[in-house]
């Protein structure tokens, strides 16, 4: 996958959310989008979600957690179950006691969720999870905020979302002592149907009511922030600067010693590689490097084809790459790994890295044949690249 084939799959399921829009709005602005059962996003989940859902039973029901406003009962918790009839009977003995199931780490068990999960992970470079959500009619929650951005797909049934008109607080993801309750004073009420969107930033008091039987997912994730970036920042420069690795000086008793200074110092160098110009471009190019290569390695083939001249091949789908140059070298990185390439072949990578279908012999550059196929072949091998049949 390559940034413009991310952006197609978002744009198709966000429509009609222009892209750049939705972009604008992460972190600063709820948004909702109507879709109908109609929709690319309505599928999102396979085309009969409560099948997707208790297709899980082998790997979810076990991990299964709930949420109520007021049970009567403590909840059947999450157990081993045989079949998909069973998964369903303890569905509905949570719902029997007044609780809202709450399947985790959902997005492995639909293609289309994994490849939009994906597409979002590229153009954010930022880790995306997915939960379900399925709830009886006449199901509520508690006022609450979310510790991540919530981009909500309906999927089933039709809920009533009650929203802050506050601006959100994105606060961290762990909780202050003593920060108070939120609160609804302000908020506009959102309906959704299948196939309809809303996304509301962390931090922003919701509360929601199911007008009947639901189940929406939940696909969330926390955008760049510049605390981010900083933390960026500084893990480039530690590559650069010893004193950044050496140990911090505190006294015995654990009162700071020498610590405050030298963080000064720190900072103050910080700053000074800062204003030698491109430190920040290279610091967060060296971010998204290690992400990339952070993200779970692709299934790679049980045994590896053979691979000539005259192999087409393609992006695996959920493959995604990235480039850097780096001294003496190449940094390319993919799911699961990161090679350091000579950049004799950097014409060759950048044209694998943007192309999601080629035959081995057009790729350019000024390699022999034989080294753009051991390339290549070494690709197949990571599960990144896939022959064409």
């Amino acid at each position: 996958m390559n940034t413009e084939e991310a952006e197609a799959v978002l744009k198709g399921i966000l429509e009609p959310l222009p892209l750049d829009t939705f972009f604008h709005a992460l972190g600063r602005s709820v948004l909702a989008a109507p879709g109908g059962a109609g929709h690319e996003r309505a599928a999102l989940f396979g085309d009969d979600p409560v099948a997707t859902a208790l297709g899980a039973f082998a790997t979810h029901a076990e991990r299964l957690d709930c949420h109520g406003v007021k049970p009567a009962l403590p909840p059947p918790g999450p157990q081993k179950v045989a079949a998909e009839a069973e998964f369903r009977k303890l569905i509905e003995a949570y719902h029997q006691r007044d609780y809202t199931v709450r399947m985790p780490e959902v997005i492995a068990l639909s293609p289309p969720l994994q490849r939009f999960a994906r597409a979002l992970e590229l153009l954010l470079h930022q880790p995306v999870d997915a939960s379900l959500f399925w709830s009886k009619a006449g199901a509520g929650a508690i006022v609450h905020y979310d510790n991540r951005d919530n981009l909500v797909f309906q999927l089933h049934g039709r809920k009533r979302w009650y929203v802050s008109t506050d601006p959100p607080g994105l606060q961290n993801n762990w909780k202050h002592v003593g920060e108070p309750l939120p609160n609804l004073r302000r908020h506009r009420v959102i309906d959704v149907g299948p196939g309809d969107l809303l996304y509301i930033p962390r931090g922003t008091p919701h509360t929601v009511d199911s007008v009947s039987e639901s189940l929406h997912l939940a696909v969330l994730f926390v955008p760049l922030t510049l605390r981010d970036a900083l933390i960026a920042a500084i893990d480039h420069l530690s590559d650069e600067d010893r004193s950044f690795r050496e140990t911090a000086e505190e006294r015995a008793d654990g009162a700071p010693g020498e610590l405050p200074s030298q963080v000064v110092r720190g900072l103050e160098r910080l700053i000074a590689r800062y204003r030698s110009g491109g430190f920040v471009e290279a610091a967060m190019q060296h971010r998204s490097s290690r992400f990339v290569a952070g993200l779970p390695a692709l299934p790679r083939p049980k045994a590896t084809p053979e691979t000539t001249a005259d192999t087409r091949v393609r992006h695996a789908p959920l493959a995604l790459f990235h480039l850097r140059r780096t001294g003496d070298w190449i940094d390319f990185g993919f799911p699961g790994d990161r090679l350091a390439i000579h950049p004799g072949v950097e014409e060759e990578l950048r044209f694998i890295r943007d192309t999601t279908e080629f035959r081995v012999r057009d790729v350019p550059g000024a390699s022999t044949i034989e080294v753009r196929v051991a390339l290549v072949g070494r690709l197949i091998a990571a599960g990144v690249l896939e022959p064409v049949t």
